[in-house]
């Protein structure tokens, strides 16, 4: 039987450096806050369906993990083929995107982390934070 999975997303500052990357985690946090513990996250690389089913829980981090959200991936698809469940939203801030090609994930239990070396393995075997150093912005962690 192959390992659950933790998917790790990097965030980078967005807006043309008007928001930080904390500041975009934390706008999850936020929204989530306001609707009963849910928000519904879209990215553009979404994890490959092989993986996609073994995804249990997300990490929204920034590159050097001082600020990051750990949350239960309850549902997660791609585009609109499989909609995700109505309770969960995004939040305002990204309602001009277009979506019918970015993966989803429906979040749940949302709690602030911060992120230290030996924390996490990712599956390539190199700790997360060297494996998040650099371009990279997605990773996977056996959990």
């Amino acid at each position: 039987m192959e390992n659950d999975l933790l998917v790790v997303y990097k965030f980078g500052s967005r807006f043309n450096g008007d928001l930080s990357p904390k500041e975009g985690i934390n706008i999850y946090d936020l929204h989530a806050r306001e609707h009963q513990g849910k928000v519904l996250f879209t990215i553009n690389k979404a994890p490959d369906a092989k993986y996609r089913d073994r995804v249990k829980k997300i990490i929204l981090m920034t590159k050097d993990g001082s600020f990051a959200i750990r949350a239960d991936v309850d549902f997660a698809g791609k585009g609109n083929i499989i909609n995700p469940p109505k309770e969960y939203s995004i939040p305002s801030i990204w309602d001009n995107e277009e979506r019918t090609q970015m993966g989803w994930f429906a979040l749940s239990k949302l709690e602030r982390i911060v992120i230290n070396r030996g924390d996490y393995l990712s599956v390539n075997g190199k700790d997360l934070i060297d494996s998040m150093s650099g371009n990279a912005y997605m990773s996977y962690v056996a959990i």
